[in-house]
């Protein structure tokens, strides 16, 4: 899926570049091209190509609220990302008419996940299903919806957890598990077959910053705002290893 429109060719230059983007916040890698998103704090994203300096797109400007969450899916045909309102906005990746007139790309799907704010979201196997998580006001901060049907029948489920928020997801899609990690230090397995949880522990002292699970779905690990990582067995929940600081 090549970048139609774009004047930049090729995978870029060898060495790469430096460039001052300003309250930058968070940034996401396609999956296969040599493309990269950033979404910074004034709310605006951009896309630009590795070893370049001009941007191939801008698909949102500045003066929304701050992105606090930007992902590909894993074909790389679409991008989502939430913002601290607690919106999340899908996008084509490629937009070739955007890039001959100037337009802005406008989001092919836009909805609130979260009525206080919406910290992360993940792609769920065939992307149509997305898991999403923030801070509702009704403690519904984990919500799985279904990007098919009308809006007002999107939300397939609702897990009432992490009472002060979640702040961010991991999906397992060999076990079907979805890891959530709160502000409290808790972490949180969810089977989404059964739409249960199925584990909830105290992980860290302080939030939980990172998830990662490993390609071989037998370990996850978790980070901690304080700094400290710990590898834990996806099995039975068994902490292996710490790394302090």
């Amino acid at each position: 899926m090549p970048w139609l429109g774009s004047t930049q060719t090729g995978r870029g230059a060898a060495m790469m570049i430096k460039k001052n983007l300003n309250n930058v916040r968070r940034m996401a890698s396609h999956p296969t091209l040599p493309y990269y998103l950033t979404g910074a704090q004034d709310g605006s994203v951009r896309m630009f190509e590795w070893g370049h300096s001009q941007q191939l797109a801008c698909f949102r400007s500045g003066g929304n609220s701050r992105i606090t969450r930007m992902r590909f899916n894993y074909q790389g045909n679409k991008f989502g990302i939430v913002d601290g309102d607690g919106h999340i906005s899908l996008y084509q990746t490629n937009c070739k008419g955007c890039l001959h007139n100037g337009s802005t790309p406008k989001p092919y799907l836009t909805w609130q996940c979260h009525n206080k704010m919406a910290s992360d979201f993940v792609f769920i196997s065939s992307s149509s299903l997305i898991a999403t998580a923030g801070l509702s006001t009704d403690n519904r901060n984990i919500c799985l919806w279904d990007t098919l049907v009308a809006p007002s029948c999107s939300l397939v489920h609702a897990f009432t957890c992490h009472d002060t928020g979640a702040t961010v997801l991991a999906y397992a899609p060999k076990h079907q598990l979805l890891i959530s990690g709160g502000r409290r230090g808790y972490t949180c397995l969810i089977d989404l077959r059964q739409k249960q949880q199925r584990q909830f522990f105290q992980s860290h002292d302080s939030p939980v910053k990172a998830l990662a699970v490993d390609p071989t779905e037998e370990y996850f690990v978790t980070g901690s705002a304080e700094g400290n990582i710990k590898v834990w067995t996806l099995s039975n929940v068994s902490l292996l290893h710490t790394f302090l600081n």
